[in-house]
């Protein structure tokens, strides 16, 4: 106990006499979170704009027009009879897509024809695109039941028995995971997680690599009897706190800005997002042992966390992903904490329902861990190792 408390109070002194150590814990969290936060601050998307082309020009189409533009996340910005012009303002980017109300469209609504309404939407804006297309949808079905009814009523009906003969089911719509379209859900639950697994690699890579770039790395194995665990975790476990403590502090903001209500298990999402931290700590060892080189354990540390935003499955599907990115994400341990993060949130799942997607996990944290340890041991009393930049 009195090995492991000196080499606490030695890596402590490090921390604070090191300014890129004491920095990577503490301000660069803090301004992860706070930049963070400023650039997602508006949680829904409003007023996205849309153009119109009517070629109909009736009071059923300049309804449907009033309805789309009525809701608080579209908002129409020019209506003409020009589609050139209109394909033009979104190549531009001056809108996100335009509607093309077709002739006779009130006409056919009347007689019950089928009729054929193009909405033209830029998907390069994916979030923007799915808003716009249901807007659109769900205008048009109204539109078309509001007909309906009209016409029923007209033809001798009560507006009771009209209304139960185009509406003889209701229907419910229901988007699994994210209701409301929010950015916050999209964005913040993966983006501070995926900041957060970056700087757990990186402190990791700076802890360790620094004792061989001063050339220290002998000292301080000697001086815990020669026993790297009990080395190891001497110097880890101040970083590991702290940046425990960060991590459950944005599971805490994701949980409750989310609006996950009782039925949400805030402590498995906390748990789960510290046995990633676990598996990181062990992924940084490995850096270090294969490279006893600071700069160079910083730029492999750099280089296998900070592409797995792409890989997460927020920016495109998994399951399009090809073979070489399918490979890459299979070796990231946030990857499984996205998915369980999302089991958690959205689904309601507890500890138990998400452990054997945690395993995974656990299993990438042995073998990292075993592998690290293994080729760091024979690195340290070899001094031609220290004093690598």
């Amino acid at each position: 106990m009195k090995l492991f408390l000196t080499g606490v109070k030695r890596e402590w002194q490090r921390i604070l006499q090191q300014p890129t150590y004491w920095s990577a814990l503490f301000i660069l969290p803090l301004i992860s979170f706070v930049a963070v936060i400023a650039v997602i601050s508006t949680p829904h998307v409003n007023d996205v704009a849309m153009d119109v082309i009517d070629l109909d020009r009736s009071p059923a189409s300049r309804d449907l027009i009033f309805n789309i533009d009525a809701s608080s996340s579209v908002n129409i910005e020019s209506i003409s009879a020009d589609e050139l012009s209109a394909l033009n303002r979104v190549k531009t980017h001056k809108s996100f897509g335009y509607l093309l109300i077709p002739k006779d469209f009130e006409r056919a609504l009347a007689t019950g024809e089928t009729v054929e309404v193009k909405a033209f939407v830029n998907q390069q804006s994916f979030m923007l695109g799915n808003i716009l297309s249901s807007q659109v949808l769900g205008n048009l079905i109204r539109s078309s039941l509001q007909e309906s009814t009209v016409q029923l009523m007209t033809g001798g009906q009560m507006q009771e028995q009209a209304f139960a003969n185009v509406y003889p089911v209701s229907p419910v719509r229901s988007i699994l995971g994210n209701s409301y379209l929010n950015y916050q859900t999209f964005l913040l639950a993966a983006l501070l997680p995926h900041l957060w697994h970056v700087i757990v690699v990186m402190v990791t890579a700076i802890a360790l690599g620094k004792e061989f770039k001063d050339g220290t790395i002998g000292q301080w194995y000697t001086s815990h009897n020669q026993r790297l665990s009990l080395a190891l975790t001497s110097k880890l476990v101040i970083p590991a706190v702290i940046l425990g403590l960060w991590i459950a502090v944005v599971d805490v903001f994701i949980f409750f800005q989310s609006n996950i209500g009782p039925y949400g298990s805030l402590h498995s999402l906390i748990i789960a997002s510290w046995t990633t931290q676990f598996s990181y700590h062990c992924a940084g060892l490995l850096i270090v042992a294969l490279t006893n080189n600071y700069r160079l354990s910083l730029s492999m540390a750099a280089f296998y966390t900070t592409p797995a935003f792409a890989f997460i499955g927020v920016t495109f599907p998994t399951f399009n992903m090809n073979w070489f990115s399918q490979l890459w994400q299979s070796f990231l341990p946030i990857t499984v904490l996205i998915q369980v993060q999302n089991e958690i949130l959205h689904w309601q799942k507890g500890l138990l329902d998400v452990w054997p997607e945690l395993s995974l996990v656990a299993i990438y944290a042995l073998i990292f861990g075993t592998l690290g340890l293994v080729i760091l041991r024979p690195k340290i009393l070899n001094q031609e190792k220290w004093f690598k930049h």
